[in-house]
């Protein structure tokens, strides 16, 4: 193949323009093709639901293909595993943190089964690298078009010389029938077809943004040199006048001895049930110290990372650290029972199902920094494995029904919040609808307590056939 004012190796990564077969699976042409049929039959004018979950997992086949001659299967079942985790949300129901895990797994999908290397710092790295270079790969290919024509005469040959015209043309046919009346008119009177015979403009564009988002994905054999590649690693060192050994030490002990009062009154008030000043309630001394304790054991954290390199040849600083981060965790801790007690006294909200997530979340993230200073490891050990907490408890959370149990926890306790109540999503509705039953009267207008429909099953999604089966088991007790 000769591709003229095109570098040479912009032109040897367009196998798929060639007749030759390309170097690792099948062709990238023909499967974006048929990635795109799927994309129209499962989703196009339809709510999103199993038919995402579904195109997303062929997605996941169509990469597989690009490399099933050089894959092994102990790589595509670990990868499998992974898109089939990531996927499970979305199947539980769509929304931006479900379709966000999903797309994270595709990719994560992609990464490991078109690579050997199994580190999880170099599929991270890869992984956030595919946006940006999937961009430049393919600008690539669209230059690497401008191939010879073939053998004149022949069908190849008749089908390239006639690919532009017909194809650029019927596109400029579709936006003129679109945008005029007339041409529509014309086309129609001169075919003989039915109205709906052309695609309407919207359809187009989705075609042509997904094939642009789903051809990366197709030549991640081609671009994973370049997402693999390291850069050369550079020293940072952080010179700071605040920071030395000394003033490590004396913070060290000066932060003890803070939080040490601290946690002792926590201990007497929280946890001792010594009682309070005259004038103050327990709900006013949860609410003042609950999330401002979690900032300050956010920062306590920060302050132990930026201070390992100074902590000396010795191990009298690090049981310093030890005893001031386990003190922090017994802050947090503090903070979850102070929160507690203000939900008990002013009921469950979102903000504070968020907030009790966040400060577990945290608690856990100092046991790691611990686990991080014992093991002797680096930082960059830490922020890993923090990062894929982070994930794990987003995760779980898509796979909860939040504000279904928010409903049940406040009218399981008769608090007067039926503003909040009938604001949240249809996963309240049975809590709501059970509640209105019990005590014989409405508490939301009749169309806050309904669960959407699914006529189609690409519309499909595990929790909403939940909600319907709870709504359909009270009618029958009824």
């Amino acid at each position: 193949m000769v591709v003229r004012g095109v570098p040479h190796r912009i032109a040897k990564d367009a196998w798929w323009l060639d007749d030759t077969d390309p170097p690792k699976g099948v062709r990238a042409g023909p499967i974006l093709i048929v990635a795109l049929f799927l994309a129209d039959t499962l989703m196009w004018g339809l709510r999103p639901g199993l038919g995402l979950a579904l195109w997303l997992v062929a997605m996941g086949a169509a990469i597989a293909l690009t490399v099933v001659k050089t894959t092994d299967a102990r790589r595509l079942l670990k990868a499998s595993a992974v898109l089939v985790v990531a996927v499970l949300p979305l199947v539980e129901i769509v929304q931006f943190s479900t379709v966000m895990i999903a797309l994270l797994g595709l990719l994560a999908f992609g990464v490991i089964i078109t690579t050997d290397k199994w580190n999880m710092a170099d599929i991270l790295r890869a992984i956030g690298r595919i946006p940006g270079y999937g961009v430049v790969q393919t600008v690539r290919d669209a230059f690497a078009m401008r191939v010879s024509a073939p053998s004149k005469g022949s069908l190849r040959g008749v089908l390239f010389d006639w690919a532009l015209p017909v194809g650029v043309g019927g596109v400029f046919l579709i936006l003129f029938a679109t945008a005029n009346p007339l041409v529509d008119q014309w086309m129609l009177a001169i075919a003989h077809l039915e109205p709906n015979f052309l695609p309407r403009i919207e359809r187009v564009i989705f075609w042509g943004l997904l094939a642009l988002a789903i051809w990366p994905l197709l030549r991640l054999t081609t671009m994973m040199p370049a997402l693999m590649r390291a850069r050369p690693a550079r020293k940072r060192s952080f010179q700071s006048g605040f920071l030395n050994e000394r003033s490590v030490r004396r913070a060290l002990v000066v932060f003890n001895l803070i939080f040490l009062i601290q946690t002792t009154l926590d201990v007497g008030y929280l946890w001792g049930g010594v009682a309070l000043p005259e004038g103050m309630t327990y709900a006013e001394y949860a609410h003042r110290g609950a999330y401002p304790l979690l900032a300050t054991a956010l920062l306590a954290g920060v302050f132990a990372l930026l201070t390992q390199p100074y902590l000396g040849a010795g191990s009298g600083m690090r049981r310093l650290l030890y005893l001031w981060i386990a003190q922090n965790v017994v802050l947090v801790i503090s903070s979850i029972l102070r929160l507690d007690l203000y939900v008990d006294f002013y009921g469950l909200t979102r903000l504070r199902f968020a907030a009790f997530v966040w400060m577990t979340v945290v608690a856990l993230g100092l046991v790691l920094i611990i686990m991080q200073l014992m093991g002797r490891q680096t930082v960059g050990w830490f922020f890993q494995r923090a990062f894929g907490l982070g994930l794990l408890a987003i995760y779980l959370c898509n796979l909860v029904n939040i504000d279904g149990h928010i409903a049940r926890h406040n009218l399981a306790d008769d608090r007067d919040n039926d503003y909040y109540l009938c604001g949240l999503s249809e996963g309240a509705a049975p809590a709501i609808r059970a509640h209105q039953v019990a005590i014989g009267r409405e508490i939301c207008d009749p169309y806050r307590v309904q669960v959407s429909q699914r006529t189609d099953w690409r519309e499909w999604g595990y929790r909403n056939a939940r909600l319907h089966r709870s709504l359909a088991t009270m009618e029958i007790e009824q």
